[in-house]
C-alpha cells in the first residue's frame, strides 16, 4: 500500500479550511483520511478551527453585534493585538458567524465561498453523512493555553466521544496534539479509542523514545524530515511516521515534481492542501 493522503484541513485550497464542506470534498477528491483542529468556546463545547483568535477565519470583523467581544490577546507567534477569541464565544453566538478564506489572494477560488459555511462543531463532523466509514484525524489546539483558563479540552473532547456513536458508523480515529503533556492527558481520559500521533515543528524535539513507549506515531513538519533521516529513526522505534504540509503554492519545480517528494519520503501519510493533486501523484508512482 501507498503513502495515505490526508486532507489538511480538508481540501483547504478549495474551499474554507476547517468547514464541514472542506471535510467533504477532501474524501471527494480521495482522501483516505482528513484532518481538523478542535479549540472550545466559552460554554465548553469544541469547534472546528485552526486558531482561538477568529478575524482570520470568520466574518466576525463585519458583525458590529460583536464588536464588544474584541480585546487585546496572544495571535500567532506571541504577536499581541485586539481580535476576537472562541474562548469569549458561547456556541449559539459562533454560529452566527461565517468562515472566510485564510489567504484570499493565494487562493481566490476559495475566498469565492466566503460567507457561505458555517463553522462546525465535533459533534457535527462525527455525525455527517459523509464521515461514515471514514478516517477523521483530530488535532487539539493550545491544550496549556485552554487549561490555564479554565478549559480543559482533552476532558471535553473525552465527553464528546461518549455522547456521539462514532463506531457504529464505522469512523475511526486519529488523535494529535503538539504538546507531549496535553497529548497524554488525551490518552488518559479518551483512552483506546484509535492512534495517537505527537506533533513535532521546527521549534519542537522529537524525543524519539519517550514518544515510542507512550504513543503510536509522530508526525513532522516536512522541513524537518527532507534531508534528514528523522523518518527512519522514528520507524525503527516502531512509530507511524506523518509529514506536512504539501502546498501546490509553495513548489519550486513542477508540482508532480513536489508532490513526488513527499510520497517519496518513506512516510506513512501525508497531509495535504490538495489532496486532490497528492492523490494522482501517488497512484502514479504506486502503479
Amino acid at each position: 500500500m501507498g503513502v495515505a493522503v490526508f486532507g489538511h484541513r480538508g481540501a483547504s485550497a478549495y474551499r474554507p479550511e476547517n468547514t464541514l464542506e472542506a471535510f467533504e470534498l477532501a474524501f471527494q477528491q480521495g482522501a483516505d483520511a482528513i484532518e481538523c483542529d478542535l479549540v472550545p468556546t466559552k460554554d465548553g463545547e469544541l469547534i472546528i478551527r485552526h486558531d482561538n483568535y477568529l478575524s482570520t477565519t470568520t466574518d466576525v470583523a463585519s458583525r458590529p453585534e460583536f464588536a464588544h467581544l474584541q480585546r487585546e490577546g496572544v495571535v500567532g507567534w506571541q504577536e499581541t493585538r485586539p481580535d476576537w477569541f472562541c474562548e469569549d464565544f458561547t456556541l449559539a453566538e459562533i454560529k452566527q458567524l461565517r468562515a472566510i478564506e485564510r489567504l484570499p489572494e493565494e487562493r481566490p477560488g476559495s475566498a469565492k465561498f466566503d460567507g457561505q459555511f458555517e463553522i462546525a462543531t465535533l459533534n457535527e463532523l462525527l455525525t455527517a453523512e459523509f464521515s461514515a466509514g471514514k478516517h477523521l484525524i483530530l488535532e487539539v489546539k493550545h491544550g496549556a493555553y485552554f487549561a490555564e483558563r479554565g478549559f480543559p479540552v482533552s476532558a471535553i473532547l473525552g465527553r464528546t466521544l461518549r455522547e456521539v456513536d462514532w463506531r457504529a458508523r464505522g469512523i475511526t480515529l486519529t488523535l494529535e496534539s503538539f504538546d507531549f503533556k496535553t497529548l497524554e492527558q488525551m490518552k488518559r481520559v479518551c483512552g483506546d479509542i484509535g492512534d495517537y500521533v505527537f506533533l513535532v515543528d521546527t521549534w519542537g524535539q522529537p524525543r524519539f523514545d519517550e514518544t515510542a513507549k507512550i504513543f503510536d506515531g509522530i508526525s513532522f513538519n516536512s522541513v524537518l524530515t527532507f534531508g534528514s533521516d528523522w523518518i527512519e529513526e522514528a520507524k525503527a522505534r516502531g512509530l507511524k511516521v506523518f509529514i506536512w504540509t504539501a502546498r501546490a503554492e509553495e513548489a519550486e519545480e513542477s508540482t508532480d515534481e513536489y508532490f513526488a517528494k513527499f510520497v517519496l519520503s518513506g512516510a506513512d501519510g501525508v497531509f495535504t492542501d490538495h489532496p486532490d493533486l497528492l492523490r494522482a501523484v501517488a497512484d502514479g508512482i504506486v502503479h
